[in-house]
């Protein structure tokens, strides 16, 4: 274990993620010591759970993501499960130490996914609702849920997102969870245009983060 996670320590570091150390007392909640970042606590939300994911999950991770899905994302073609499968081994190996993912769950099953990655220096989120799943307010509830842990845990400034000017149920979530559109530009290696949207949190909980040296 004391390997494993000196492991992920050094990875996260060579990609210069920010993270607290083990046992640092939390900027954001004085007294309330932290453990290691990067591990996504479990989110309740009226009917909704949010937790890692499984490599069980797999085969319903790429159900979810539909043709549509590969359209607003710009996949050449929607991931298979064996894809999916790779995707979630690495998640629960912690081979993705700048990332905090989620599976989103309903009573009677999984609903989709949401992540929230640390890229080049910001904080982006994505998410998917599977098919059967759609119109019902579960992105919105989800997506409101990461905002409102993430503005309470991580003391971040700002999380972004870019939509493709189309996805108009995707724009209206965000909108719903307190995004603003901050400039359109075209999508890198496509022929449509995203909009960039972003919610900004309080200046007084700006991040405070320290990176380990």
């Amino acid at each position: 274990m004391r390997e494993r996670v000196r492991a992920r320590l050094a990875l996260m570091r060579s990609r210069g993620s920010p993270l607290f150390l083990v046992g640092e007392v939390s900027p954001c909640r004085p007294g309330i010591r932290m453990l290691l970042a990067m591990e996504a606590p479990r989110l309740l939300i009226e009917d909704l759970v949010l937790e890692p994911p499984t490599i069980d999950d797999a085969p319903a991770w790429a159900a979810a993501q539909d043709d549509e899905c590969a359209i607003w994302f710009d996949w050449p073609s929607r991931p298979t499960t064996e894809q999916c499968l790779s995707y979630l081994r690495r998640i629960t190996l912690d081979a993705e130490p700048d990332s905090y993912v989620w599976a989103i769950r309903v009573l009677d099953g999984f609903a989709g996914g949401i992540d929230l990655k640390f890229d080049e220096g910001r904080w982006n989120v994505s998410y998917f609702v599977a098919p059967a799943r759609r119109g019902r307010g579960i992105a919105r509830r989800a997506l409101c849920a990461v905002v409102e842990w993430a503005e309470r845990e991580l003391c971040i400034a700002e999380i972004s997102t870019r939509v493709h000017v189309d996805n108009i149920a995707s724009q209206r979530v965000l909108e719903a969870a307190g995004f603003t559109r901050i400039r359109t530009q075209r999508s890198p290696g496509a022929d449509h245009d995203d909009h960039i949207c972003a919610r900004t949190f309080p200046p007084a909980l700006r991040s405070s983060h320290r990176a380990m040296t």
